[in-house]
């Protein structure tokens, strides 16, 4: 759990009512709201709630290293980015690119590699600037043991299909198998221990593919050797292995499967490249819940325990993906948290895929608004902005939004707008003039004011009191510090009332920015304190952890629309 600290005594007064969403109300009670300590917290002396914290709050700088931002799919091997394209994510202030290079698509006939589809692309994200991160996943025909071949991967649409939405589903792949060789030595001298000049055993055919890729891209690598326009210095570190593992669509193996596909890929990798950095595979943890915890068994019960201690247990990060439904990311964050508590290890977390896709726009299924799992343009803007939230407080370091355009979702025919912008035309599916939706005004305020930023305090408010529980409380509040000493609060309603909340301010003025087009409206509070009005919720497409029949009441999958105020610097 977070650590936890008494704040200074800070006032929020909460009412719920119904009025609409509003700016700084400029008239407040004669009386000035005092900042007392000793009052007692729940006084009502005019018909609003208040409250005096402490909060839960998180310890000085070093608690938090400062959050960055990337997209899922700013480019690809398979359909590579234009000009245009990697602009329009670098005006959102990404700064991080993940895709997959899938060993399926290079390795085209035993030991016969062909690289140049990927070494433009990457060569291209490099050059504008962008960190990549590389999914290594997709076992070649030849090397699975059944299945069928996998049909080429069309912009990006392989890791997203619907079929992998349906647990258990008897999806039977190629590239879902464990690769022939696995369990191989890793070495040529019959071992798995690393050393100056040993070389891969060509048998475990994972432990090669891995090798070649790393030294191929890593900085200085084969690729900045011989691919003509290589920036200087750049390169892959940040190498994540298969994607989703605990689906079956995407691994159909074993736990222990896993295990030794995560351990070869990280030796294999390391002697590639010592600083290579290690991500296990972003887990969806909704089909396998208790995924992780074994793997991490049979790593613990590693018979060589040294080289696993001196791997770190063969990953450095542990990513997650979490969709449509907000606080999801809290829970999931937590929950793969307890579990490296369990095993004493403690990992740099990520989200990898983050997003809610719409249905009131194209191409999703405007003609079905309780489309599951769905939203509207303005519930997810408003989705961006609290899973962010929900993350930073978790102590995510990279989160990913899935994704920059449409691309082809889970496929050509789904009617998925997971997109911060349109498809442009031409595209793979859906061919549109990649105009922006609400999403990208929301995703460039997150990446311009959180960017770095630490946590503060959360609280969550029900009737002026505090509560932690997930089925209630109306507002849930957050407050972070931007590098430059701004204080940035996040506030939105959970449910499908609205609220009028009361802050104390921190500065002699601030920012109230619009999350759907980031338009700005200076404030000014009014005897140091502002009033906000907050939306009901509206949301009940997705099934939550107190709502599971999507009753259109209670807990939303996303929450209002948010507060986003700024204050300082």
């Amino acid at each position: 759990m977070p650590a936890r600290r008494a704040l200074p005594v800070l006032l929020i007064l909460l009412t719920l009512g119904t009025t609409a969403r509003g700016q700084a109300i400029p008239t407040l009670p004669a009386r000035p709201a005092a900042l007392l300590p000793a009052e007692n917290p729940l006084t009502n002396p005019r018909g609003a709630f208040r409250v005096y914290l402490p909060l839960v709050a998180r310890q000085g700088p070093e608690a938090h290293p400062g959050v960055d931002f990337g997209l899922v799919f700013i480019t690809s091997a398979e359909w590579a980015a234009d000009a245009a394209r990697f602009d329009r994510a670098r005006q959102l202030g990404a700064r991080w690119d993940r895709w997959p290079l899938y060993w399926s698509g290079v390795e085209t006939s035993p030991g016969n590699y062909q690289w140049a589809h990927v070494d433009a692309a990457l060569r291209d994200a490099l050059a504008q600037g962008f960190e990549v991160s590389l999914i290594l996943l997709g076992t070649p025909g030849f090397y699975a043991a059944r299945g069928l071949p996998l049909p080429p991967p069309i912009g990006g649409s392989i890791l997203r299909r619907s079929d992998a939405r349906t647990p258990g589903a008897p999806i039977m792949i190629a590239a879902a198998n464990p690769p022939a060789g696995l369990y191989a030595p890793i070495f040529t001298d019959g071992t798995d221990r690393p050393g100056p000049g040993k070389t891969i055993n060509p048998a475990n055919r994972w432990a090669a593919f891995v090798h070649q890729a790393v030294a191929r891209y890593r900085p200085g690598g084969t690729a900045a050797q011989r691919v003509p326009g290589w920036p200087a210095g750049r390169g892959v570190r940040y190498w994540e292995i298969w994607n989703e593992p605990d689906l079956s669509f995407f691994w159909n193996g074993s736990a222990a499967d896993y295990a030794r596909l995560l351990q070869v890929a990280a030796i294999a990798a390391r002697q590639a490249d010592p600083q290579a950095r290690i991500l296990f595979g972003g887990l969806a943890i909704f089909e396998k819940p208790n995924w992780l915890r074994e793997v991490l068994s049979v790593l613990q019960a590693d018979p060589a325990p040294d080289l696993r201690d001196a791997f770190g247990w063969y990953f450095d990060i542990l990513p997650i993906h979490s969709y449509s439904y907000a606080w999801q990311t809290f829970r999931y964050l937590n929950q793969v948290q307890v579990t490296l508590r369990a095993f004493g290890l403690t990992k740099e977390l990520w989200i990898n895929e983050s997003g809610l896709p719409v249905w009131d726009d194209y191409p999703g299924p405007t003609w079905d608004p309780d489309s599951i799992y769905r939203g509207t343009r303005e519930e997810a803007a408003a989705y961006v902005v609290q899973s962010v939230a929900y993350a930073i407080w978790s102590g995510a370091r990279v989160i990913f939004h899935f994704m920059l355009h449409d691309d082809c979702g889970n496929g050509p025919t789904s009617h998925d707008a997971f997109g911060l912008h349109h498809n442009s035309t031409p595209a793979p599916c859906y061919p549109s003039d990649a105009r922006a939706r609400p999403a990208a005004a929301a995703y460039r305020l997150v990446t311009a004011h959180l960017r770095g930023a630490r946590p503060l305090w959360r609280w969550r408010s029900t009737n002026g009191q505090t509560d932690w529980s997930a089925c209630t409380g109306q507002v849930e509040w957050f407050a972070f510090q931007r590098p430059d000493g701004a204080r940035v609060l996040l506030a939105w309603t959970r449910m499908n009332a609205p609220a009028t909340i009361t802050v104390t301010a921190t500065a002699p003025r601030g920012v109230v920015y619009d999350v759907r087009t980031g338009a700005a409206t200076p404030v000014t509070p009014v005897n140091g304190v502002y009033v906000f009005s907050l939306p009901g919720a509206t949301n009940y497409n997705t099934p939550t952890l107190c709502n599971p029949d999507r009753r259109k009441q209670g807990e939303a999958a996303v929450g209002g629309l948010p507060l986003f105020l700024v204050e300082g610097p």
